[in-house]
């Protein structure tokens, strides 16, 4: 598995999120909540089940930026015009029956359904990008075995930056680098942000 995507993180956020866990864990609740992230700022103990059991890696408070993601294993390293600029967290991710996993704009998480990923690649919209009409990527499906990961996150920069102020957004992303294993790790449920205030 190597694969790479570019996502907008609308409200200052992204969302890697297993949706058959999700649903499953949202159903063992009986949660019938549809805004996720309203319900997780009160439920803050659900919010961290969540995580814990690789349902959802929240990746929040970063630029309203286009970043390139890149995933793989430990065998596979980012493109040499990429830098790791710091270490995110490691956490935890369940790969259930879809055999896939959500990279997503963390707003998503506000507009749930149970049946919004089904037997879909990506979400899309279009919107105005400089006065152009553009498709930019809501969410994209990444295709990993069933099983259990530990995902350490790394917040990437371009090694030769744009300087413009539209290419600056532009400049960052994250390496997400995916681990089998044979159980759930206690999960890091703290998160910082790779952006220019670093």
């Amino acid at each position: 598995m190597n694969t790479e995507i570019t996502i907008r993180a609308w409200i200052y956020g992204l969302a890697i999120i297993s949706n058959s866990e999700f649903v499953k864990i949202k159903t063992m609740k009986r949660i019938r909540a549809k805004k996720m992230i309203t319900y997780f700022a009160s439920h803050n103990d659900i919010g961290n089940y969540f995580v814990q059991q690789g349902a959802v890696i929240p990746v929040h408070n970063i630029h309203n930026y286009d970043y390139t993601i890149f995933c793989g294993n430990q065998n596979n390293n980012i493109p040499k015009e990429w830098n790791i600029i710091k270490k995110i967290g490691k956490f935890n991710l369940t790969i259930g029956e879809d055999n896939c996993f959500w990279v997503s704009q963390l707003n998503e998480l506000e507009e749930w359904d149970n049946n919004k990923f089904n037997g879909i690649e990506s979400l899309t919209e279009q919107v105005y990008i400089e006065g152009n009409l553009e498709s930019v990527y809501r969410a994209v499906k990444i295709n990993v075995a069933k099983g259990y990961y530990i995902v350490n996150i790394y917040g990437i920069k371009r090694n030769n930056p744009f300087l413009d102020e539209i290419g600056e957004q532009k400049n960052y992303g994250f390496f997400l680098e995916l681990k089998q294993v044979n159980h759930l790790k206690e999960a890091c449920l703290l998160y910082t942000s790779p952006s220019p205030r670093d």
